[in-house]
């Protein structure tokens, strides 16, 4: 889900919720590998009821009809799966078997027969189609695997293109020998019309490719062809999932139609479309149970285990379960959720749906939920904190709420652990393994990309971005040229983060001047008007004061570490108009000087009114500012080690800095430590800078928005060299800065006047 504007707009940026802390079997920690997939299992018996469908040839080889080849399989499969005592093998599993087969082309008896004892089926049916007129005749053949043989051929034949779909129907019970089920309709498929059915399977591809906007464009033309077709509807909700907005009903509502129009459909297919109901609903467990008792019927039915993987994951969202005054238990488990994802892909290395919500667990370090009546309550008492912690190949997440005592073992567990790290790189080892299983997919490669970033490789980040403007997603083309842009800025390679910019300009239209991403890269080369305009947009839809917004307009230019002559009387203005409490303590989590955030942290050495600072302010981002007013050297070193302390810990871990580094550079330079400075200056541009777009995930207010402090930080690592006499280092930065601002804004530009007068003093190397 799209997730611009929540800086802005107030909301709370919740996190995705965890798992309980025990293995998928309910054991406790540790565990067998959640993470690293098993070997593929040995061949299976052959089982008396299992039967499975290989594509029928198109004899006639007429190119119209190619179509049929793949979906004859799916068609027949269906229609066999309505006799509840027969375990029928799955298309997607089909074709996963094919994929593995040599042969390309119409497949021998032998190739069917060994796909069917791959699939532990002892039953085959294979088959031929032929165009006649404007009709059909299919022949489907009936094999006993165990010896070879054929057991009866049975032919049906149809008049019009459109009675095609209906004929695989009593092609089933022909197979099969047995007359029709009490329950027989038209057909399993749930359509009779051929254009409905060649939408549904264009999509269903789309689908597996993870093309959302692409599968969603070709469902919407089969319902909009059939709307009483279940199956169409089912997938659709599928694909909402993915891209609704918290406000869209759409997902409930397509899942409802699936099953009010299910009645026709097999079993399992209405089981399928009963836990997608529950699931678009909030119900997970309930979901959950109707999976699972799918899964203990046939172990290999990839859409029952990715429904799985989607509930335990999503199973977090609901309130957790109060243990006892600090613990919690989460009612999702994520390594079960590994467990059934990492299974879909064995299973079906095609379903590339199942590789997104691994992703979204191995790069989670914190799950934050808020009580019910709270919005960004990070630091409230009540909230669940979960920190994962990695033990072996297994996550340990334990909800608890409290305050730094109860929260510190964990974060101290999970730094020692180096949980961030691991989990990042073997997030990296999957993003890899859906590229090599997707090349051509544009969304493999961003996950791929956004994961070298988060590792601190922009170069091969911008590697993995080099694509063209094509990408049918719009959500993936415009997330591509993001990271492209965030990995160029990071390079110091103005002319491709201008491009990456003007593609998501012409590409989005006017609306992206509102884009929080476009906005902060686009200050971060200097140009302001588009945070400006976003800034204003929000106040308007929000109703913000005047004084709100005038402290707000202010922010772009004290995260570049140029703030205006006003900002401390507009910082008073504000304050005195903002609501809270004025004392600030834990007792008050609701003090009022927490609205002045941005400006206290990142902008600490200015000179104000002490009478902001009643009591030490809780929160870190508070401590320079604090030290500074209430003049006093050694809190001001005290909490200047206590930073570094705090970075170096986020660099092991391989956690993110969260302005660390900043606030201790801001310490040292009012402590007049050119020295201490330039060493904190440093582990930014070397370390943070590189991974700024995972210093950018969260973005619950402007201080997250790091790509703003970039110039900041550059050009003090040139000043503070150039002070101490290191002219080929200042040389180095000073020249980056003058690229990167080489459009700056107007107002901006007495700095980058400056800044070519020093560069000018040191002359060439």
């Amino acid at each position: 889900m799209r997730t611009r504007f929540r800086v802005l707009v107030g909301l709370c940026a919740l996190a995705a919720r965890a798992a309980v802390a025990q293995c998928p079997d309910g054991s406790p920690p540790p565990c067998r590998s959640a993470i690293i997939p098993t070997a593929r299992r040995a061949t299976p018996a052959l089982r008396e009821r299992g039967w499975i469908v290989v594509p029928f040839a198109n004899i006639s080889r007429a190119p119209e009809l190619e179509w049929l080849r793949d979906a004859s399989v799916n068609l027949l499969s269906l229609d066999l799966s309505r006799w509840t005592d027969l375990v029928v093998v799955d298309d997607k599993r089909v074709a996963d078997l094919l994929r593995e087969t040599p042969t390309r082309g119409a497949l021998s008896l032998s190739d069917g027969l060994s796909l069917a004892k791959r699939a532990g089926a002892g039953h085959l049916v294979m088959g031929d189609y032929l165009k006649l007129g404007r009709g059909l005749r299919i022949v489907a053949h009936v094999f006993d695997v165990r010896s070879g043989e054929r057991v009866r051929s049975v032919t049906q034949q149809t008049s019009e293109p459109d009675s095609l779909l209906a004929a695989f129907a009593p092609l089933a019970r022909g197979v099969l020998a047995v007359p029709p089920p009490s329950d027989a309709r038209v057909g399993a498929i749930g359509t009779t019309r051929v254009d409905a059915y060649q939408e549904y399977l264009a999509g269903v591809e789309a689908l597996h490719r993870f093309e959302l906007d692409v599968a969603q464009r070709h469902l919407r033309a089969a319902v909009m062809l059939d709307s009483t077709f279940a199956l169409a509807h089912y997938k659709l909700s599928v694909v909402l999932h993915w891209g609704a907005m918290p406000s869209d009903t759409s997902e409930v509502s397509h899942a409802q139609a699936a099953a009010r129009l299910s009645g026709g459909l097999p079993a399992r297919e209405r089981a399928l479309i009963a836990a997608r109901v529950a699931s678009a609903s909030g119900d997970f467990e309930r979901a959950c149970g109707t999976l699972k008792a799918l899964i203990t019927r046939d172990s290999a039915d990839a859409d029952a285990l990715y429904g799985v993987g989607e509930c335990e994951y999503h199973a977090g969202m609901l309130e957790p379960e109060v243990v006892d005054s600090v613990r919690g238990r989460f009612r999702g488990n994520w390594n079960a959720a590994l467990v059934a994802f990492r299974r879909v892909l064995r299973i079906d290395p095609t379903y590339h749906p199942a590789f997104g919500h691994v992703l979204d667990i191995l790069t989670r370090d914190i799950v934050t939920i808020c009580p019910p009546s709270a919005l960004a309550c990070g630091n409230d008492l009540q909230a669940f904190n979960a920190f994962l912690v990695r033990d072996g190949d297994t996550l340990i997440v334990q909800p608890i709420r409290g305050d730094f005592r109860v929260r510190q073992p964990w974060m101290a567990r999970q730094t020692a652990t180096q949980t961030p790290l691991r989990n990042a790189q073997a997030a990296q080892r999957i993003a890899q393994e859906w590229v090599d299983a997707g090349p051509g997919e544009p969304r493999a490669h961003l996950a791929l990309a956004k994961l070298n970033l988060r590792l601190g490789d922009p170069a091969a980040a911008l590697r993995e971005l080099a694509v063209g403007t094509a990408i049918a997603d719009s959500e993936v083309r415009h997330d591509t040229w993001i990271a492209r842009a965030q990995a160029a800025v990071v390079l110091g390679r103005l002319s491709v983060v201008r491009a990456a910019l003007d593609t998501i300009r012409r590409l989005d239209g006017a609306s992206a001047i509102h884009d929080a991403d476009l906005a902060q890269l686009s200050g971060a080369l200097g140009q302001l008007e588009p945070l400006r305009a976003l800034i204003r947009s929000v106040a308007r839809t929000n109703q913000w004061s005047a004084e709100r917004l005038d402290y707000w307009l202010q922010v772009p230019r004290l995260l570049l570490g140029l703030p205006e002559p006003s900002l401390v009387a507009v910082e008073r203005h504000y304050f005195d108009a903002a609501p809270g409490d004025t004392a600030c303590n834990a007792g008050r989590p609701r003090c009022k000087l927490t609205a002045l955030l941005e400006s206290q942290a990142y902008a600490p050495r200015l000179p104000r009114n002490a009478a902001l600072f009643n009591r030490q302010p809780i929160g870190v981002r508070f401590f320079v500012a604090y030290a500074v007013q209430q003049r006093d050297t050694s809190v001001l070193r005290l909490h200047a080690a206590f930073m570094d302390s705090l970075s170096l810990a986020a660099v092991r871990s391989g956690s993110y800095d969260l302005g660390f580094v900043i606030f201790e550079s801001e310490a040292y330079l009012a402590l007049g430590d050119t020295v201490a400075a330039l060493t904190a200056v440093r582990r930014y541009t070397d370390v943070n800078m590189p991974a700024l777009s995972y210093l950018s995930v969260d973005g619950q207010d402007f201080a997250d928005w790091q790509y703003l402090t970039l110039p900041r930080m550059v050009l003090l690592r040139g000043d503070l060299a150039m002070a101490l006499g290191l002219a080929d280092e200042a040389r180095v930065w000073y020249t980056r800065f003058i690229e990167l601002w080489r459009y700056a804004d107007a107002e901006l530009q007495p700095t980058v006047a400056r800044v070519k007068a020093s560069l000018a003093k040191l002359g060439t190397s």
